[in-house]
């Protein structure tokens, strides 16, 4: 796995030279942008693999040199992980990260019932557990197999058969409250797994943004965890296809467990032309309603 990261701001087109330099000098290579425009701000997006020569201390040396001599304070942060091939045919496991290149895969909840507490009083973050079904408008299920609802997966009547002729196993299904217009409404089903997966290593990558209030004490709120990561023989008497996490995620407000899923749900949701096969976010066949699977890693 390699893990990038890519850079994002304006530059006057006349300085692209300096602040190439910069990143240079600061042993980070980078190459010039494409010129569209001319006597216009460039939009500059320079993506550079993190390494044990490539450090945060470096990035963060880069980012007071841009703004000591360009006065460039804003600069956007995005991180890629990049799988080989071999890792995606060894990974019995996947997280789902998107079910369509869009916005749109993201429902509001329209009036769940949970019970709330503090997780963590320095950052905010809540602990909530689920007392009622999902609330949704469902009508926007039209089209979609999934979607992802505060940290919960939605699927259609769909998918659901799917799954179930399939013979899929390891959950349960739990219809959703429709809450919206009558014209559109759509059955729709929560799915819940039964099972939750052994403790995963702790050589997870975990990753902040440098142009951000270092992550909190609590460990959660301010990271970003890379690929999960799981030793061999926890996995071995696995059964079933889908599993929540023994580690929490949140969505920077509310912890949820995370739902991973089988090598053979991927295999189905291909096979049945649900999503073409996609290997990252940069993969050029990913289109508007391809599935984002990234592969759990294997010690």
């Amino acid at each position: 796995m390699k893990v990038e990261l890519e850079n994002l701001f304006s530059i006057d087109e006349s300085s692209q030279d300096q602040v190439i330099n910069v990143y240079n000098r600061h042993g980070i290579a980078i190459g010039a942008p494409e010129i569209r425009k001319r006597n216009l701000k460039t939009k500059f997006n320079p993506i550079f693999t993190l390494n044990e020569d490539v450090t945060y201390e470096k990035v963060a040396a880069v980012y007071e040199s841009l703004e000591r001599e360009f006065g460039i304070v804003s600069i956007g942060e995005r991180f890629y992980f990049e799988f080989s091939d071999l890792e995606y045919e060894w990974a019995p496991l996947f997280t789902l990260n998107s079910t369509g290149n869009s916005p749109e895969m993201f429902l509001e909840d329209k009036g769940t019932l949970f019970s709330l507490s503090t997780h963590c009083k320095n950052c905010g973050l809540m602990d909530k557990e689920q007392l009622s079904p999902i609330v949704i408008d469902t009508s926007h299920m039209k089209g979609r197999h999934l979607v992802h609802v505060s940290g919960y997966w939605v699927a259609s009547e769909e998918l659901v058969a799917l799954l179930k002729n399939e013979k899929l196993e390891g959950f349960e299904f739990l219809e959703v409250i429709h809450q919206g217009p009558e014209q559109g409404k759509q059955p729709a089903y929560q799915i819940i797994p039964t099972q939750i997966l052994p403790s995963s290593s702790q050589d997870r990558v975990k990753l902040y943004f440098a142009t951000e209030q270092p992550p909190c004490s609590c460990g959660l709120n301010g990271v970003i965890k890379g690929p999960d990561i799981y030793h061999q023989e926890d996995l071995a008497a696995l059964k079933g296809d889908v599993f929540y996490s023994a580690e929490w995620s949140h969505d920077g407000r509310y912890l949820y467990k995370k739902t991973l899923f089988s090598k053979r749900f991927r295999e189905v949701i291909i096979k049945h032309g649900i999503s073409r096969e996609v290997r990252g976010e940069k993969d050029r066949n990913f289109g508007p309603k391809d599935w984002l699977f990234d592969p759990v890693l294997i010690k």
